[in-house]
């Protein structure tokens, strides 16, 4: 998932600035000059491209995605109005579907719900217009990490079971497995976090002789990868209460990340795992380390805030009010800046 927040204008001047640029933008981009000419050979190749940068782009505010993937969406949605040849249909499929995909995770970081499961349904739905059995994994992946989210864990479970019928051998499955691990420790079944994760091994052999062209070719959002699978299973055993396990999987991913370039680290994933390391060290006991890990993600900018990280933070802030710590005066005062921080965040956990 990506981060929360909304381009402004100059000093001065409202949302007039944003008005204007955005409706210069719709005018230009959607010229009936432009429609009316016959379908460029390159046009399906740069909407192609321009997804895959956009899903790339991990150090973007969730409002400027989701409107990059809508406009994306749009001109797709047009093209497919002037073309009737099968090939470049589902080619123009696959980039609505994709472009879907990134509306619904964002739409989910800037925490309205309902239409990210809106979108998350219809990028399934073009996903199997296409014939696009990655895609088509990959947007059941994201209606079950935000069943998950819900607390729905059996439903997220529904969702799993309909995408392993499907899901291509490696990658897909691998990841499915993972946000899988997720469901059944919510429903605090330790057994099938074990097997799951055991099971994933085995796809992740496969993954190595079988590359997914979603995850190595468009990449990005689309891709896993170690990183992704040790926060999975940091998260998982979280909601088991197992601070040593979540710890040791938190650190594993937060070393692969830390091995990228700088512009490519992906700052939600990394902020998230830091809180996923300050919980599992307050389930050690350990105040100390947890205030040291959530020291970057407390410095971190409203725009860069998302309902992910506000979630995470959440359970902190209720991890700090119980014993041991309600009568620890240096975990009062973390749970008071916590507080602050999320108190100058617009998006907000589902209640």
């Amino acid at each position: 998932m990506l981060s929360a927040g909304r381009p402004e204008g100059n000093a001065g001047s409202g949302g007039s600035v944003v008005d204007a640029v955005s409706a210069a933008a719709d005018s230009v981009a959607n010229d009936s000059l432009l429609l009316s000419l016959a379908l460029p050979h390159d046009s399906i190749e740069s909407l192609q491209e321009d997804v895959r940068l956009l899903a790339r782009s991990g150090g973007m505010a969730a409002f400027d995605v989701f409107s990059s993937a809508r406009r994306l969406r749009d001109e797709a949605r047009a093209l497919v109005e002037r073309t009737r040849r099968p090939v470049e249909l589902a080619d123009l499929y696959v980039v609505i579907g994709q472009s879907a995909s990134l509306m619904a995770s964002t739409a989910f970081d800037l925490g309205h719900w309902n239409e990210s499961a809106a979108l998350a349904r219809a990028s399934t739905q073009y996903a199997d217009l296409a014939g696009h059995a990655s895609l088509k994994a990959w947007t059941y992946g994201l209606q079950m990490t935000l069943a998950n989210w819900r607390n729905e864990p059996d439903s997220a479970l529904s969702y799993f079971a309909r995408a392993m019928r499907t899901a291509p051998e490696g990658e897909p499955r691998l990841r499915l497995r993972y946000v899988a691990a997720r469901s059944h420790a919510l429903l605090a079944d330790s057994d099938s976090v074990a097997a799951v994760l055991e099971a994933a091994q085995r796809d992740r052999e496969a993954a190595a002789d079988r590359p997914d062209e979603l995850a190595t070719v468009t990449g990005g959002e689309f891709a896993f990868g170690d990183a992704r699978a040790a926060a999975c299973a940091a998260a998982a055993w979280l909601d088991l209460h197992n601070g040593e396990q979540a710890a040791r999987y938190a650190r594993e991913a937060l070393q692969v990340y830390e091995a990228l370039p700088s512009p490519r680290r992906p700052y939600s994933q990394i902020n998230g795992t830091q809180i996923d390391v300050a919980a599992a060290h307050l389930h050690m006991r350990d105040k100390d380390g947890a205030a040291e890990a959530l020291r970057t993600v407390l410095d971190l900018p409203p725009q860069k805030r998302n309902v992910s990280l506000t979630g995470r933070l959440s359970r902190i802030e209720r991890m700090l009010s119980q014993s041991p710590w309600d009568r620890d005066a240096d975990a009062r005062q973390l749970a008071e800046r916590i507080s602050v921080w999320l108190s100058e965040t617009s998006a907000r956990p589902l209640a």
